[in-house]
C-alpha cells in the first residue's frame, strides 16, 4: 500500500528540521567568542555602512556594517532585515582580510545596489525593524545578540530617517523557499492572533505536487465554495499563484 503522502511530508520535514540544527550547531561552535571580539572591534572606525535597494522594493535586503581593524583586516556585521514582518531574519559576523572582505562586497554589489547610508540611519533601521517584529510576535535570529556589539558608540538617535514597516499599513509575510509548510502556519498563527484575520497581508506558494498541500490567503482572498476542506489543515482560503520576490 502507497505510504500516506502527509506522513512522508512530515517526515521529510523532520529530517530537514535536525539537518538545520545541526548546521546551527556547527556555526555557533566555530562562531564561540564572536560576541566578544566584535566587542573589541566595535571601537574601530568604520568602514562601510551599507543598505540593499531591495529592501525598500521588495521588504528585504542586507544591511552591512564593518569597521577598519589594524594590519589590512575588517570586521563586519551582515544584517538580512524582513522589513515588511519578521525584522532581522538571518544575521552574521566575521573577521576577515580586507581582499576578502572586498571581494564579498563585489558579491553583495553584483545582486543588489549597496547604498551608503549614515551609521545612525543604519543602527536606526535594523533595531527598529527588530522592535517591529517583537510588537508581532517575532524574535530576531538568535545570533543577532551575538553580532550586535559591532554598533559600539553609533548612536541611533542621532539619526533624522523615518522608516516604514509593513506594507500597506499592514504587515505582510511573504514565504522564502526554506520556510517550511508547518513554518508558514507558526507565523501566520501569530500574525492573526495579533493582528486579528483582517489585520495584515501575506503570499506563499503554493505546495508542489506531491508534497504536503497547503493554502494561502490574504486580503483578496477568493471565496472557497468547495465543501472538500480534508487537506485545509491551516483552514486558509486559496489564492491565485502571484509572483513574488525571491526570498530566503
Amino acid at each position: 500500500m502507497a505510504a500516506d503522502p502527509r506522513k512522508r511530508q512530515k517526515k521529510l520535514e523532520r529530517r530537514a528540521a535536525k539537518r538545520k540544527e545541526r548546521r546551527h550547531d556547527l556555526i555557533r561552535q566555530k562562531n564561540r567568542g564572536l560576541s566578544e571580539l566584535l566587542a573589541l572591534a566595535s571601537g574601530a572606525p568604520i568602514l562601510h555602512c551599507r543598505i540593499a535597494d531591495t529592501l525598500w522594493d521588495e521588504g528585504m535586503g542586507n544591511v552591512l556594517i564593518s569597521r577598519q581593524l589594524p594590519k589590512d583586516r575588517v570586521a563586519l556585521g551582515m544584517f538580512l532585515v524582513d522589513s515588511y514582518c519578521l525584522g532581522v531574519k538571518d544575521c552574521y559576523g566575521r573577521l576577515m582580510v580586507r581582499a576578502a572582505y572586498d571581494a564579498m562586497c563585489r558579491q553583495l554589489d553584483a545582486n543588489a545596489t549597496m547604498e551608503d547610508y549614515a551609521p545612525a540611519d543604519t543602527r536606526k533601521l535594523v533595531e527598529d525593524a527588530v522592535e517591529y517584529a517583537r510588537q508581532l510576535g517575532f524574535e530576531p535570529h538568535p545570533d543577532y545578540h551575538r553580532v550586535k556589539p559591532i554598533f559600539g558608540d553609533i548612536d541611533p538617535r542621532e539619526s533624522t530617517e523615518e522608516f516604514e514597516f509593513g506594507a500597506n499599513g499592514k504587515p505582510m509575510f511573504i514565504s522564502g523557499p526554506n520556510d517550511t509548510p508547518e513554518r508558514c502556519r507558526q507565523i501566520l498563527s501569530t500574525l492573526q492572533h495579533r493582528c486579528g484575520p483582517d489585520g495584515f497581508h501575506y503570499t506563499m506558494a503554493v505546495a508542489a505536487e506531491g508534497s504536503m498541500p497547503f493554502r494561502i490567503m490574504g486580503e483578496d482572498a477568493q471565496a472557497d465554495d468547495d465543501d472538500d476542506d480534508d487537506d485545509d489543515e491551516g483552514n486558509f482560503d486559496a489564492l491565485p499563484p502571484r509572483r513574488i520576490p525571491e526570498r530566503s
